[in-house]
């Protein structure tokens, strides 16, 4: 089942609740409370690099800090400033085929990937949000993993059916939108024992994936129903102090 068979009066719902003011009232209220029930966790917390509050930049400046990594990858843009230009690490590349996101390579990342054979300490993967291209992501970014590398990935954890819609646009806007991305992780999750993997519970889900060993997840992967029917063993979701125990000293190799 999609989001649209919810009918009309679910559609006028996400409409009203991810516009723009539906939006700010959120934000607010979560910084309040400092937990958004469908972002995640939003606490301050003691990372490797200072004290920030929980979000996908303050886990890739951890792992930089903490790892002493050299090289980052961020495969999605869009807007340098939410992101890229935050990252503490002296050697970056950004990979995006959208022009107006001004990366270091203006394509699609599979042909970044094809043309290019750079090797990398630490990748960011926020770019196509369909399970099959962040399943292919994933892979290409393993394979040009450097030893003691780690890679995180974006939406990971869609809160409801209306955010894990196939398709960004509604009605002419753009809710906010995790896709099917959570689909790409998910194979890895069923098909890789030789990979340690977790989805972090703060900004949308943040995924962590790096060479180790885990015991593969067995249940369906097909259906957004599946994924709410068993999401903590499916992702292997972890909360952000869980994260902070786990990743509290530098990789082996690093």
């Amino acid at each position: 089942m999609d989001w649209e068979e919810q009918g009309e009066p679910g559609r006028r719902f996400w409409l009203v609740a991810e516009s723009p003011a539906g939006q700010k009232l959120r934000r607010m209220f979560g910084q309040l409370l400092s937990w958004d029930p469908l972002y995640g966790d939003m606490r301050h917390y003691r990372f490797a690099h200072g004290r920030a509050r929980a979000s996908r930049i303050a886990l890739v400046n951890h792992f930089i800090q903490l790892n002493g990594y050299k090289s980052y990858l961020e495969i999605g843009v869009r807007r340098k400033s939410a992101m890229f230009e935050e990252v503490r690490c002296e050697g970056r590349i950004s990979v995006d085929p959208d022009p107006s996101a001004e990366a270091d390579y203006p394509i699609p990342s599979d042909d970044y990937f094809a043309r290019h054979d750079h090797r990398f300490d630490i990748v960011f993967i926020d770019g196509n949000h369909t399970g099959d291209q962040v399943e292919r992501d994933l892979v290409n970014a393993l394979d040009r993993l450097n030893p003691g590398g780690v890679i995180l990935l974006h939406d990971m954890n869609p809160p409801t059916l209306f955010h894990a819609r196939a398709g960004y646009e509604v009605a002419g806007r753009l809710p906010s939108w995790n896709g099917t991305s959570w689909k790409g992780y998910a194979a890895l999750r069923r098909t890789r024992p030789d990979l340690t993997m977790h989805v972090v519970g703060t900004d949308w889900g943040v995924g962590i994936v790096h060479p180790g060993r885990q015991e593969v997840y067995s249940g369906p992967c097909e259906s957004y129903q599946d994924l709410a029917r068993d999401r903590k063993a499916l992702l292997n979701l972890i909360t952000v102090p869980e994260f902070l125990r786990l990743y509290a000293a530098p990789f082996a190799g690093a």
